[in-house]
């Protein structure tokens, strides 16, 4: 059967052993796996199986593999292992492909693949294939970048891998030529009296915690890199990548809630980072499209 398999191992964990000792860095690595263990469930995913501070995971969707290494990456930048007070890194490898299931484990191509460009990866670095890439939504696609190319054992032809941009610093998009006269030339977003305006050139536009992003927005429920507003096709588009969603109250007084979800920007609303756009907590952002 055909699915993504996601290879996630700590960096530098024998640093730790060195620096911590066996009891407390064993520990930590547990509870790291304990933690990847639970968002790869979340998101529909399975762990195959675990050796050291490594976990092998399969996922039907690929856009599901994705999120979950996004939100893993997302979780250890925020947070250190409480009972310690340790900060990890990670490196994750994902491949789409064929695999044979044989007693509670998985073998073929694809691990093989995946355990490689798991290798390749950097700390805090999300690589994949282009075998996975082509399996993405839209939305998620745009969020790959081609990085490098490398040779495998008994393959003839070096293989391309790529690079899941998560925190969306670097994705420039590329403006669409579009005839229809009611097309959005703008993006105003208004917060605590500030107005930030987008064009259709414009790259990526993040909210979220992270004190880097284009839109800083500090609350309790709104993740590190909470939801993206890029422009395609003539409108501009709210992503959400968070944990607690995203509500958008449209010019007419409807509140959608999107969760992983995208949603065109028209006229003029609210977005609720984490909250509905119902709660009065001063974290509301206005948005008009002009």
């Amino acid at each position: 059967m055909k699915c993504a398999i996601m290879f996630a191992d700590i960096v530098g964990s024998t640093r730790l052993y060195e620096e911590l000792g066996d009891v407390i860095a064993a520990d930590c690595v547990n509870q790291c796996i304990q933690i990847m263990t639970e968002i790869t469930q979340s998101f529909n995913g399975e762990v195959i199986n675990t050796i050291g501070d490594e976990i092998m995971s399969r996922f039907k969707h690929a856009d599901d593999a994705v999120f979950a290494a996004c939100r893993i990456h997302e979780l250890f930048t925020d947070e250190s292992i409480s009972e310690h007070n340790v900060s990890l890194s990670l490196r994750i490898g994902i491949h789409f492909g064929e695999t044979i299931s044989r007693q509670d484990d998985v073998f073929g191509d694809a691990v093989n693949v995946a355990s490689r460009v798991a290798n390749i990866a950097n700390a805090r670095q999300i690589i994949t294939t282009e075998e996975l890439t082509q399996q993405l939504s839209p939305a998620l696609a745009e969020k790959v970048r081609e990085f490098d190319q490398i040779e495998i054992k008994g393959k003839q032809q070096k293989l391309i891998i790529y690079e899941v941009l998560w925190e969306n610093r670097d994705i420039t998009l590329i403006g669409h030529a579009i005839s229809d006269e009611n097309v959005n030339q703008n993006l105003n977003l208004i917060y605590h009296g500030q107005s930030k305006s987008l064009t259709q050139n414009s790259p990526s536009f993040i909210l979220g915690r992270n004190p880097g992003n284009d839109l800083v927005v500090e609350a309790e429920l709104v993740s590190r890199a909470h939801a993206y507003c890029v422009y395609r096709r003539g409108k501009f588009i709210l992503i959400d990548q968070s944990t607690n969603g995203t509500f958008v109250k449209t010019g007419e007084g409807q509140e959608v809630y999107l969760r992983r979800e995208e949603i065109p920007l028209l006229g003029s609303g609210l977005i609720g980072l984490g909250e509905s756009t119902r709660t009065d907590n001063g974290q509301l952002i206005q948005y008009i499209c002009v």
